[in-house]
Parts: C-alpha cells; sequence; structure tokens
C-alpha cells in the first residue's frame, strides 16, 4: 500500500512529538540529577546534558511546525515516575552518586532505543535531511550515555 503525503506528514509529525517527550523527559531528569548531587563536576555535566536536550528540542519543534504540526510539550508517566523514584531513594539514602548515575544512565539508555525505533519505523516517512538529524540527535545521547556508564563503571572499580 502506498502512502499518502498527508499520512507521511502525519507520521512523521507524530515521530518527532514521541521524540520531543523524550527530550522533555531528559530535560527534566537531569535538572533533578543536578539538585540532587552535591558533586560540581556532576552538577556541571548534568546541566550541559540539559542544554543538549532543550537544543534538540528546539530543532524537532521547528521540524514539526514546519510540518504543518503542533509540537507536544508533555512528560512521560513513565520517565517522570523514575524522576520521582530517584528523588526519594536520593534523599533517603543522602543523595547517593550511585543512584543517580543509574538513573541517569538508564533513562538515556530508554531514550537511545525509542529514538532507534523512531528512526527505523518511520524512514519511508521522513525526508533523508530529518532522518540525519534524528540520527545526530541520537548519537549525541548515547556519548551522553556513554560518559555516564564510565563514570559509573570507574567508580565501581573505585570500591
Amino acid at each position: 500500500m502506498i502512502k499518502s503525503e498527508k499520512m507521511k506528514i502525519k507520521n512523521s509529525v507524530y515521530a518527532l512529538n514521541t521524540l520531543i517527550e523524550i527530550n522533555n523527559d531528559r530535560i527534566k531528569s537531569y535538572e533533578t540529577a543536578s539538585k540532587e548531587t552535591e558533586e560540581s563536576n556532576l552538577k556541571d555535566m548534568f546541566s550541559e546534558f540539559q542544554q543538549s536536550s532543550q537544543k534538540h528540542k528546539a530543532e524537532l519543534v521547528k521540524e514539526v511546525q514546519k510540518l504543518g504540526g503542533i509540537p507536544h510539550n508533555e512528560i512521560k508517566i513513565h520517565n517522570a515516575f523514575s524522576r520521582i523514584i530517584m528523588k526519594l531513594k536520593a534523599f533517603l539514602i543522602n543523595k547517593d552518586r550511585d543512584e543517580i548515575m543509574d538513573t541517569c544512565e538508564y533513562d538515556d539508555f530508554v531514550a537511545i532505543q525509542n529514538y532507534g525505533q523512531v528512526i527505523n519505523g518511520n524512514m519511508e516517512d521522513m525526508s533523508g535531511e530529518l532522518q540525519k538529524l534524528l540520527i545526530v540527535q541520537q548519537a549525541y545521547i548515547k556519548a551522553d550515555h556513554d560518559k555516564i556508564k564510565y563514570l559509573n563503571d570507574v567508580m565501581i572499580g573505585y570500591k
């Protein structure tokens, strides 16, 4: 079945809005993580990741608007719940660095997976330029994830 141009646009807007939600989640997650940690180097790193997601979100909003869609400004319940858990656990266990880092690493892993699903599931609906933008954004999130994972692994070695 050949999709109409209208259907391709609708699918692209839906996919982009999914990624806007993911970036909203990352922005809030890193804002929370930054507040919960007392380590200035982690605060700086979390702030950098938060700014990166704000940039990604702005790019996605622009693309949705170009397609004539309405950008979402929601936070997914799952990730909001994980932030609440992170906040509670950090409070209860005296701002435990490991718990904060584990939560951030997991949330980024989920974001990478979601980006992959959106990219792979919507290739026929998106322009090559849009696909490239999403692949670049996914690579940035993967780099953030890998940095957190590395720091986690290094800290495990020191225990």
